[in-house]
C-alpha cells in the first residue's frame, strides 16, 4: 500500500503542479519571469484543466484512503488550478465571443503542432540585392467569380520568419473563396537595417498581384491585407500609405487601393518595443528594432518615425481589426491601443478585439482560442466590408 501510494503522489504531483505554476503565471503576467507562462499556457489551456482535475482526483483518492497531507495539499492545489484555469478560460472566451466569434471548445484539446500547408503556386515578384523575392498563393474554392484577394505579410521581427507562416490559416481562407498570397521580403540583421526598403518591397508586391491576381481567379480591385507582429506592422502602415497614394513600389506598377486590413498583435510602435524592459523579451525586442533601423530611438528619431503605424494614420484609412492580447511581453499592449485610439480620432473605422491572459502569438497551436478568433473574426471583417466571397 505504501508503494501505491508513493507512485501515485508521485504521478499526481506533476499533473497539478505544472498547470498550478502555468495558472500563476496567467494570473501573474508582470511577475519577471513566471508571468511568462502566458507565451505557452492559453495554447494549452484545456490540457491544463484536463490534468489538473486527473491530478486533484489522483490526490483526493489517496487522501480520502490513507489521509496523506501530501495528497491533501495536492488536492487543493489542483481545486485552486482548477478554478483559476477555468476563469482564464472564462475570460478569454467572453472577450472572442462579444467580438464576433463562436469558440469550439472540444478544439481546445487538439493533438498536434502547426503544420505548414503547400501552397498552389509560387511566383517570383521582384528582387534585391541578387535575392529572389516569392509569393506563395493559394487558390480560392471555385465560385464561378473572381475572389476577393487577402495578402498576408508574415511577422519575425523583420528580421526572421518567412512567407511559410500561417500557411494553415492561408489555406482556411482560401476554402472559403479567398485568393489569399502570402508575400515574402528582404529581412534585416545586424549588417542591413532595411527600414527604408520593406514598405516599397510590400508595395512592389502589391503591384504584382493588381496585375497578376486575375491568373488564379483573384479580384486586385478587391484587396485586403493581413499581417501578425512586425508583419501586422507592415500590413498596417502599407494600407495606410497606399490610402494617401504614398505608398511606393520597388518595381514599379499601379498598386491596389486596400479595402480592409486584419492585424494580429501588430508591432505598431517600434521605440516602444525598444523600451521594453522586461527580462527575456526586452532584450529580443530591443535587438529586432535595432536590427530593422540601424540604431536607437535617440539615434534616428526619424527613422522611427517613419515605421511607426501612427504616423501614416489619416481619415482616408481603411477599415481595420486589431486583435490584441492583453499581456503580450514583446509588444506593449498599451501602445497598441494607443494606436487604435489615434486612427478612431481620425475617423477610421476600427474594432479591437483585446484578449485577457493572452500573449505573443496566442494562435499558434491547432484549435487554441488565437487561432479561431484570428480566423473567424478576420472572415467577420472582411465580409461586413464588402470583402464577402
Amino acid at each position: 500500500m505504501r508503494i501505491a501510494a508513493v507512485v501515485g503522489q508521485v504521478i499526481a504531483v506533476p499533473l497539478v503542479a505544472v498547470p498550478a505554476v502555468a495558472v500563476l503565471g496567467m494570473l501573474l503576467p508582470q511577475v519577471p519571469y513566471l508571468g511568462l507562462a502566458t507565451a505557452f499556457a492559453p495554447w494549452y489551456l484545456g490540457w491544463l484543466i484536463v490534468a489538473a482535475l486527473a491530478g486533484g482526483l489522483l490526490a483526493g483518492a489517496l487522501w480520502w484512503r490513507l489521509r496523506a497531507r501530501l495528497a491533501a495539499a495536492v488536492a487543493l492545489t489542483a481545486v485552486a488550478a482548477v478554478a483559476g484555469a477555468s476563469v482564464i478560460l472564462g475570460a478569454m472566451t467572453t472577450a472572442v465571443q462579444r467580438a464576433g466569434a463562436q469558440v469550439d471548445l472540444p478544439a481546445l484539446l487538439t493533438v498536434g503542432s502547426v503544420q505548414p500547408v503547400p501552397p498552389d503556386a509560387e511566383e517570383v515578384y521582384t528582387a534585391f540585392d541578387g535575392e529572389s523575392l516569392s509569393l506563395s498563393i493559394f487558390r480560392p474554392a471555385s465560385s464561378g467569380s473572381p475572389a476577393p484577394v487577402l495578402v498576408f505579410v508574415h511577422g519575425g521581427g523583420w528580421v526572421a520568419g518567412d512567407r511559410t507562416a500561417h500557411s494553415d490559416d492561408l489555406r482556411w481562407f482560401a476554402d472559403r473563396g479567398w485568393l489569399t498570397i502570402s508575400v515574402g521580403y528582404t529581412l534585416s540583421s545586424s549588417t542591413r537595417h532595411l527600414w527604408d526598403v520593406t514598405h516599397s518591397q510590400i508595395g512592389c508586391a502589391l503591384a504584382w498581384v493588381g496585375q497578376n491576381a486575375h491568373r488564379y481567379g483573384g479580384d486586385a480591385e478587391r484587396l485586403s491585407l493581413t499581417g501578425d507582429s512586425a508583419g501586422g506592422n507592415l500590413a498596417v502602415n502599407a494600407a495606410y500609405l497606399r490610402a494617401d497614394n504614398r505608398l511606393q513600389s520597388s518595381c514599379g506598377g499601379r498598386i491596389p487601393e486596400v479595402d480592409a486590413v486584419s492585424a494580429l498583435y501588430p508591432a505598431v510602435n517600434p521605440e516602444a518595443m525598444y523600451a521594453n524592459d522586461y527580462p527575456v523579451t526586452g532584450p529580443r525586442a530591443r535587438a529586432m528594432v535595432t536590427a530593422y533601423t540601424g540604431g536607437s530611438p535617440q539615434q534616428y528619431p526619424q527613422r522611427y518615425r517613419s515605421i511607426a503605424s501612427a504616423t501614416h494614420i489619416s481619415a482616408a484609412a481603411p477599415p481595420t481589426l486589431v486583435l490584441l492580447p492583453q499581456a503580450d511581453h514583446l509588444v506593449p499592449a498599451a501602445d497598441t491601443v494607443a494606436f487604435v485610439e489615434q486612427a478612431r480620432a481620425a475617423g477610421v473605422r476600427t474594432q479591437l478585439v483585446s484578449v485577457p491572459f493572452a500573449d505573443h502569438v496566442f494562435d499558434a497551436r491547432p484549435g487554441s482560442i488565437g487561432k479561431q478568433a484570428y480566423r473567424q473574426l478576420t472572415d467577420r471583417w472582411l465580409r461586413e466590408h464588402g470583402q464577402a466571397p
